[in-house]
Formats: structure tokens, sequence, C-alpha cells
């Protein structure tokens, strides 16, 4: 990360980046895809398994498509001017609240897509399994 130190009005620098924000949030993503992976195969049952991954795949979709595009929304409309959470107490105005925001969703709506070709792709090859095969299940 860097040497991180104060600005004037005690905020820290260097300011959060684009793609270290993204780079974090995929790190995390590729944790919950293993989870999702393992937790498909707790269930023994074929169709509960199926409709864990099915709905893993759409929930994950559609909240982190949400949060994702909300997040580079608030990116923009904060012209450079990101911040971390330690630096809520710095802000001077209501409007300076976007900015702290701004990462906090870009991070999860990342977190949130990075599991959804893991769980699409696993429940196809769950969904089209031979009967008798490990993965078909119970």
């Amino acid at each position: 990360m860097g040497k991180v130190s104060r600005d004037e009005h005690g905020v820290l620098e260097p300011r959060l980046r684009l793609g270290g924000v993204m780079v974090r949030g995929a790190a995390y993503g590729v944790g919950a895809a293993v989870c999702v992976v393992v937790a498909a195969f707790v269930f023994q049952e074929h169709d509960d398994r199926v409709d864990l991954l099915e709905a893993t795949t759409f929930l994950g979709l559609l909240a982190g498509t949400v949060l994702l595009l909300t997040g580079l929304f608030f990116w923009a409309c904060s012209s450079g001017e990101i911040l971390r959470w330690r630096d809520f107490f710095t802000t001077r105005a209501p409007h300076e609240v976007v900015s702290i925001a701004a990462p906090s969703l870009v991070r999860a709506g990342v977190f949130l897509l990075v599991p959804v070709p893991v769980a699409f792709g696993l429940g196809e090859l769950v969904g089209t399994a031979a009967r008798d095969s490990w993965l078909w299940g119970a």
C-alpha cells in the first residue's frame, strides 16, 4: 500500500484508486466462490443443489450489478475525492459522505459478481450430470 499520511484536513493520503478497490473486492469474491462450491456439495439432494446455485447466480448478478453501478456513479460524482471509512469524521458537508460510500459499494458489487460465473458454471454441470454421478447427488 505504500506510505500513508494525513493531509492538512486529516484525510489519509494517498486516496483510494478504483483499480485497487476492485482488486480487493475480487479477492474477497474468490473466497466467496470457494464457499459457494463447498456449500453446493453440502446439499445431498440434486434439486437443492441446483436451486442453491441458481439462486446464487441470480441474486449475485442482480445485487452485484446494482451495487457496482451505484458505487461507480458515486465515484464519478466524487470527482476524485474518494475517502476511506476512517475519514468519516473529516467530512465537512453532508454531500461528502458519498465519497465514503463509493468505494464500499464498488467493493461489495465486485465481491458479489465474482462468484456468479462459478455458480452458473457449476449449476450447469450439476444440472446436466448423469443420474448416478457424484455431481448429481442423492
